[in-house]
């Protein structure tokens, strides 16, 4: 394999990660920011609904990991790169876990 073509895939992962959890702090920050104005007006926030926030996110890391899967299991077999899907398919799998127990809990 070419060396750049190893640094990419290094590299990509980070990049990732660090981009995420930028997009993260500038959500909760607009959040913040929102319901500061909603109270100084003198109203109340609506409450949040993480619910289906919580799906979706579910979801989008479980295609997103196989996504991953397929892509590096074609471009190198079966090997340790596996793991750059198997990580965000588990994450996704217990999110989506997580919803159906809680859901389910509240629909009692």
């Amino acid at each position: 394999m070419v060396p750049a073509a190893q640094v990419l895939i290094a590299v990509l992962p980070l990049v990732a990660v660090v981009l995420l959890a930028v997009m993260t702090f500038f959500f909760f920050l607009w959040d913040y920011r929102t319901k500061r104005l909603i109270i100084e007006k003198g109203q109340q926030p609506v409450p949040r609904k993480i619910d289906d926030k919580l799906l979706l996110l579910g979801i989008v890391s479980l295609f997103v990991g196989v996504g991953l899967l397929i892509f590096f299991s074609l471009y190198n077999g079966l090997s340790n790169t596996l793991l750059g899907g198997i990580i965000p398919v588990t994450a996704g799998l217990g999110i989506i876990t997580h919803y159906v127990i809680m859901h389910g809990r509240r629909n009692r």
